[in-house]
């Protein structure tokens, strides 16, 4: 066994699952059944955290922020692709590549403004909520535009330069523009971020992009 969490078990012997299947039943009363084989498994230290190449070349992720509807499709995109990049091709030379390229055609205006947007979703009307967060502070500038959000409503949002916390510059994308963007937040709280919650436990560091500062030769076992 190589790995186990609430309700599963990984074992790196899959000849012997049916062995192991019966000696748990047995032992514990516990009955156990074979879920997903993989060819190969990416684990953090975080339980629920992993991702992995199924045996029909699928990724199959569990936890990361590619699986979250509130971030930015730039951010998933970042990760899922450092995710095929470790698991299919072992290179992490080419993973930190991609990430700067990614940052260059953010920092150069080479996205669009819908890859930026963040979605979150109103669990009560805008005026009842006593925290700033981005979504609310978006929705209540939202309603001084003459929109109506409501429980329920997604908004989306995006975070503009200027003076202030996050939730100052939260933004309804429809009210924004491209060149407005903050584009140094979405750099380093979200694709870097995304991107090194892989990456560090392959001793990348967050200089590395930011800096752009040449990656040294790393080799994946």
């Amino acid at each position: 066994m190589i790995y186990a969490d609430t309700d599963s078990v990984f074992v790196s012997n899959t000849e012997k699952v049916e062995e192991f299947d019966r000696e748990v039943t047995q032992k514990f009363g516990l009955e156990i059944k074979p879920d997903k084989v993989y060819k190969r498994v990416f684990f953090t230290e975080a339980k629920k955290k992993y991702a992995g190449l199924l045996e029909d070349g699928t990724l199959d992720v569990v936890g990361f922020e590619i699986v979250r509807g509130d971030w930015p499709e730039i951010t998933r995109g970042v990760q899922e692709t450092v995710l095929n990049i470790i698991l299919r091709e072992r290179d992490l030379d080419k993973a930190v590549k991609f990430v700067n390229d990614t940052i260059g055609r953010l920092r150069e205006g080479k996205v669009s403004l819908e890859e930026l947007v963040i979605w979150e979703t109103l669990t009560k009307a805008p005026e009842k909520y006593k925290i700033k967060a981005p979504h609310v502070v978006a929705a209540k500038k939202l309603m001084k535009a003459g929109g109506r959000p409501e429980a329920g409503s997604k908004i989306g949002y995006v975070i503009v330069k200027g003076d202030g916390s996050i939730s100052d510059r939260a933004t309804p994308y429809s009210l924004a523009d491209i060149g407005n963007v903050d584009t140094e937040y979405y750099v380093n709280r979200q694709i870097v971020s995304a991107a090194l919650r892989v990456l560090e436990y392959f001793g990348v560091k967050e200089s590395q992009f930011i800096e752009k500062k040449a990656t040294r030769q790393l080799k994946l076992q």
